[in-house]
């Protein structure tokens, strides 16, 4: 009869942790008796390297903290818990946080001189890309067009595989209304891109919102309202319904192109208004519901912004 066997796979962890107390604790005393000199550094390393990761984890809980606040629109909190004793030390992640709370609340020149210090000094690759893209995006909604560009493409070119520097250009075209055609192309890319993309498709599933906007809004202004409307479609059906500032900002784009196709377009902006009347994808849409009627912008039939 063969003896029952032990699962020490369970049992890995724990004896893992307890060597490594062991380590921590009596590693000098133990280099001493046996006179090995370089067990005597091993308490160090492992403090320096446990003190390494539990710093890491707490930037990620400070950054999911505001990522919360900024998700459900209530930027003063975000902004609050950055200023409060979470916001020490100032590390790039805490940065950006900033920026995306001051961006989505509509004070993109606050965040634009965050943004070009960590482009300088970012040596992080992943995080002087986003910086670049964020440059872009704040750049963009204060009407500094060259500049912006030039952002979108000092992105692109750290990190070609990335989507957002592509939809940023798309964005960028469709706001000047110059080179729609070009304008799909980058959306289309960037669609596809993030597609590629296992962690994109995993943890930035916010940004299809921006990426199919742009996609329906190049579309109508090429005349192409049955595929517009299917990209629109598409976006309600794929973007993260959780991420409110970039649903009202898909629904704001979903109203420019319903304004190019001659398409009624008072329910998008009025959605994206009521979605994030204090952000700046909200007061975007609330502004072309004034210029078009007294009213609230009733219809808003046929013209454009």
């Amino acid at each position: 009869m063969c003896p029952p066997r032990y699962d020490w796979a369970k049992s890995g962890p724990a004896i893992l942790g307890g060597l490594a107390v062991i380590v921590l604790v009596y590693g000098g005393s133990i280099a001493r008796h046996f006179n090995i000199r370089w067990l005597a550094a091993v308490p160090g390393i492992a403090f320096l390297f446990g003190g390494r990761f539990l710093f890491r984890a707490f930037d990620m809980f400070r950054g999911h903290r505001v990522e919360r606040e900024i998700k459900r629109c209530h930027y003063s909190q975000a902004l609050q818990i950055l200023d409060g004793p979470l916001g020490w030390p100032p590390t790039g992640v805490r940065k950006l946080s900033r920026v995306d709370a001051l961006f989505y609340s509509g004070r993109a020149g606050e965040a634009e001189p965050i943004l070009r210090e960590l482009v300088e000094t970012e040596s992080d690759a992943a995080h002087k890309t986003l910086a670049f893209e964020m440059l872009g995006r704040v750049l963009m909604a204060q009407s500094r067009y060259a500049d912006a560009k030039r952002a979108f493409e000092a992105a692109a070119k750290l990190m070609p595989n990335r989507s957002a520097a592509p939809s940023g250009l798309a964005e960028l075209r469709l706001l000047q209304d110059t080179e729609p055609a070009q304008a799909l192309a980058d959306a289309e890319r960037a669609l596809q891109l993030h597609r590629d993309s296992l962690l994109e498709r995993k943890v930035a599933r916010q940004r299809l919102a921006g990426i199919r906007g742009n996609q329906a809004w190049a579309l109508a202004l090429l005349g192409r309202s049955a595929e517009s409307q299917q990209a629109i479609d598409a976006g309600v059906r794929e973007m993260d319904p959780n991420y409110t500032p970039e649903v009202a900002g898909f629904y704001w784009r979903a109203g420019m192109a319903m304004l190019a196709t001659g398409n009624a377009a008072a329910a998008h902006f009025r959605r994206a208004a009521e979605l994030d009347p204090q952000g700046y994808y909200g007061r975007l849409a609330a502004q072309h519901l004034s210029q078009h009627s007294v009213w609230g912008g009733v219809g808003l039939v046929g013209s454009r912004a």
